[in-house]
């Protein structure tokens, strides 16, 4: 069934067809939040506080832009809002969550010399704190581009930007955070290869 069909099912009361909708977006949702607070206690929380949002506005969704990235902007903002009320600092815990599983910095197999899996993991922390130290616009661009995989239109979407703002905004978080690994005597070949 099209997002199409199963939001208008929702808005005639058929709750099986949010249920649908929570099944085919949750790992997604479920991955945005982990990559944005980088707490593992909290995304559970913030998942469901999503989807309560998202069905009690369901009337609001016109179809404007798609069911997924109105999804995720609520995701984003609920995110956002969820960062400011925190006082201390966010760390990244030993997975970063993708759409279609833990991907991006993977750890090297069982096989690999312990030095090397010791260095690559030290070059993943290296990474997230650095992504941590960015300020909340930059950190936002960064994990909604360059962890996500979302598209240029679609973030201009979700955080309300024009298109060459989210450019420019991506491209100045990624030499912030290119700034920063160099200062920290490390340098990562993804942010130039982006």
């Amino acid at each position: 069934m099209s997002d199409e069909e199963l939001v208008k099912k929702v808005k005639n009361g058929d709750v099986d067809a949010f249920e649908q909708i929570i099944t085919k977006y949750e790992k997604k949702i479920f991955g945005l939040i982990y990559n944005m607070l980088r707490n593992e206690n909290e995304v559970e929380d913030v998942a469901q506080e999503v989807f309560i949002k998202v069905y009690k506005n369901l009337d609001k969704f016109h179809g404007d832009s798609s069911l997924y990235t109105w999804i995720y902007k609520i995701a984003t903002n609920l995110c956002l809002d969820q960062i400011k009320k925190r006082k201390e600092v966010i760390y990244i815990d030993e997975k970063l969550q993708l759409d279609d599983g833990e991907v991006d910095f993977q750890l090297p197999s069982d096989e690999k010399l312990q030095d090397e899996i010791y260095e690559q993991k030290e070059l993943k922390q290296k990474l997230e704190k650095c992504i941590d130290k960015l300020p909340e616009r930059q950190k936002t661009m960064i994990v909604l581009r360059d962890i996500k995989g979302l598209s240029y239109d679609e973030i201009a979407e979700i955080l309300d930007l024009k298109l060459g703002t989210v450019k420019s905004q991506i491209n100045r978080a990624r030499l912030k955070l290119k700034e920063l690994l160099e200062k920290d005597g490390t340098f990562v070949e993804y942010i130039e290869s982006k």
